[in-house]
């Protein structure tokens, strides 16, 4: 069930509301801009109807402080208005409203306009997500991971790893074999880490043959190992599946401890590849974890 958050000064104007909607949303109230910003500290429903005209704060003002805070600005919006001239409705388009329901309510017009919104905004997240997601293996795409990643580590003081994993021969498979067969093994490798990845972890695509699990939650080597070698039995048995022949294919594993190996992207993925480096000209098909100096 949909969470709508309606913002009203007006008592009488959220019991209205209350009987078209409750039947088919969540519905919360507030009854100043001042309220619904702290129950948005702790909340974050899938659409708020905000009243233009309130004391202290009005409906403006109460909009842009959403829009300012990154966690509240892609909340969509609808104005409630009792005001019947255009430069109220012009304004709050300007400032990102996605539509208005006159006052008072008419309960087919307040559903009707209220589905409309939020259909636009799952459209709008479906869109984003596809975005985001590689296209053959639906994982995270490379720029997505590069991008969460930041963010977690601007706004985190805890400790993790990254996983570096690397299909041996992939190119050559790639070369030799045709894009169907190279495509077949991505995408059983990439099902197979689905299932062994951590819940506790983001997985993403990184290139054509290399993929990158970053664990938010610090594990030992002894472990790190561990599910290491269960992606390298059950996941390339999956990948030798897809790709067929008799020499089997290999998988070359780099890992790098965060913050002492990287507090941005950039750093870890850079101390990921001097891993993975040591790896390929040791004979691949091992796992190297990366070493900070001290």
């Amino acid at each position: 069930m949909k969470h709508i958050l309606m913002v009203d000064d007006v008592t009488t104007n959220l019991k209205v509301a209350a009987e078209v909607l409750q039947p088919y949303y969540q519905l919360s109230m507030a009854k100043s801009g001042k309220q619904a910003l702290q129950f948005l500290k702790k909340n974050h429903p899938d659409l708020i109807l905000l009243d233009i005209k309130m004391p202290e704060m009005d409906g403006y003002e109460t909009m842009g402080e959403i829009k300012l805070n990154p966690n509240t600005a892609n909340i969509p919006i609808i104005f409630l208005t009792a005001d019947t001239e255009h430069a109220s409705e012009i304004r709050g388009l300007q400032m990102g409203a996605l539509d208005f329901i006159t006052k008072p309510f008419e309960a087919e017009v307040m559903l009707g306009r209220i589905e409309k919104v939020l259909q636009m905004e799952e459209m709008r997240k479906s869109l984003l997500n596809t975005a985001k997601k590689d296209l053959l293996t639906d994982l995270w795409n490379r720029d997505y991971v590069e991008q969460a990643i930041n963010d977690y580590l601007k706004s985190s003081q805890e400790s993790g790893a990254a996983i570096l994993l690397d299909l041996d021969g992939f190119s050559t498979i790639k070369s030799t074999m045709g894009n169907s067969v190279a495509d077949g093994v991505v995408i059983r490798f990439s099902e197979e880490l689905k299932r062994l990845a951590l819940r506790d972890s983001l997985l993403g695509r990184t290139g054509l043959d290399e993929f990158l699990l970053f664990l938010y939650t610090r594990l030992s080597e002894t472990e790190i190992r561990s599910l290491c070698d269960e992606i390298k039995e059950f996941a390339m048995r999956e990948t030798n599946l897809a790709k067929g022949g008799e020499e089997p294919m290999t998988l070359s594993i780099a890992v790098v401890y965060f913050p002492e190996g990287g507090q941005d992207f950039e750093t870890l993925y850079q101390n990921l590849q001097k891993a993975m480096y040591h790896v390929k000209v040791s004979g691949k098909n091992a796992i190297h974890f990366y070493q900070t100096r001290v």
